[in-house]
């Protein structure tokens, strides 16, 4: 299992991380995902931009309701935009 850095954009994630801040994320490995837990996932509908989200609820056949962290509704597009996610978008877990 490897770690990686990924850079915040925008403030969805507010108030856990800032705009511009730097996180290390690690590679998933046979590690089960639970409510609660920031992942760095691929967009569902935008194939080069990288979300980092809370995972909000776990579904059926392997979906999961991301969310960010920022109050505001308007501050995120997150699973209440695109809807659910399957887990194989995920491709890392921020441990604070």
């Amino acid at each position: 299992m490897s770690d990686f850095h990924v850079i915040i954009r925008g403030d969805s994630m507010w108030p856990t991380f800032s705009d511009g801040e730097k996180v290390k994320a690690s590679e998933l490995s046979e590690e089960e995902l639970t409510i609660g837990d920031i992942v760095v996932c691929k967009h569902p509908f935008k194939s080069k931009v990288i979300i980092v989200k809370r995972i909000n609820q776990i579904l059926a056949n392997n979906q999961l309701f991301l969310q960010g962290d920022n109050p505001d509704p308007l501050s995120s597009e997150d699973s209440h935009n695109f809807g659910p996610v399957n887990v194989n978008l995920i491709i890392g877990i921020i441990k604070n």
